[in-house]
């Protein structure tokens, strides 16, 4: 294969990565709705044999944005924005590899809390998990 072949290869599958990841981001998509919204949070500790499903309200667009007003949610800032330590005093165990899933409307969550918009009528779920 001569130097311009592979030069070739390399830029179609690098092309052919940046459609994929633009297709990706579009399908992820999910519009902010403005106003205020009504939806449903629920916490969920097997660990602490806890599981409570609270009704909440909020004019909020992201869901980080709610949670850092969400008296019952422990967190810190990071690089990457809000993350997640606990909710009512039950925190995260990183020795023990205890640590917040958080999935909307039944599937995981596929980015940041932060970046995950607030609609109305869906039910953004917080499960302590444990293991990697």
């Amino acid at each position: 294969m001569t130097k311009k072949q592979k030069i070739t290869l390399v830029s179609a599958f690098a092309a052919i990565i940046i459609v994929i990841g633009v297709i990706a981001g579009v399908l992820n998509y999910r519009a902010t709705q403005e106003g205020m919204k009504e939806f449903q949070v629920e916490i969920v500790s097997e660990r602490d044999s806890y599981s409570e499903t609270v009704d909440c309200k909020s004019d909020a667009e992201y869901l980080g944005q709610f949670l850092r007003t969400f008296e019952n949610c422990e967190w810190e800032e990071s690089d990457y924005g809000i993350y997640l330590k606990g909710f009512d005093g039950m925190l995260e165990d990183i020795d023990n590899q205890y640590w917040w899933c958080v999935s909307v409307n039944g599937e995981g969550a596929m980015t940041g809390a932060d970046e995950i918009p607030l609609m109305n009528g869906d039910v953004y779920n917080f499960t302590l998990m444990q293991g990697w």
